[in-house]
């Protein structure tokens, strides 16, 4: 369950961190703007993925596992747009209510996708658990006991 968790999470922050990567790197080169179109997509939905490898892989309660990328993705978010603040690059989202407003949209967008991507990977478990399971074998039909033969009629 724990390992399931890891890697879901992993997923979710080595993405933020890509994208994060991205955004600094564009201030200094904008060529790299593409690569920050693409990111952007899949950094708005990582959660959902994160999600799925999370409630895939659990072997107990696999949607609420996967329902908690929504806050880790919300922090995360928060948190690279405190930095990039920090830093000196130009955010939309500045000052205390900005980044509040910032994590509450992420965090309720998260918990969407979570649910999206975290039922998918239920559904998927589910099913693959069915397949690997073998078909029921019927029982066998009862055969019937042969009648002991009649004692011999001459005696």
């Amino acid at each position: 369950m724990k390992n399931s968790w890891v890697l879901g999470a992993a997923t979710v922050f080595l993405v933020h961190v890509v994208w994060f990567a991205l955004i600094l790197t564009q201030a200094h080169a904008d060529w790299v703007m593409g690569g920050i179109i693409v990111m952007f997509f899949v950094t708005m939905n990582i959660a959902g993925l994160g999600a799925f490898i999370t409630s895939y892989r659990a072997p107990r309660h696999p949607l609420l596992l996967g329902l908690t990328m929504a806050p880790l993705t919300a922090v995360l978010v928060t948190v690279s747009n405190l930095l990039l603040e920090v830093t000196g690059t130009h955010v939309d989202f500045a000052g205390f209510r900005g980044i509040a407003g910032l994590f509450a949209v992420s965090l309720a967008y998260g918990i969407f996708v979570s649910a999206v991507g975290g039922g998918i990977g239920v559904w998927l478990a589910r099913r693959r658990a069915r397949r690997a399971r073998p078909p029921p074998v019927p029982d066998a039909p009862a055969i019937a006991e042969p009648k002991p033969a009649a004692p011999p009629s001459h005696i």
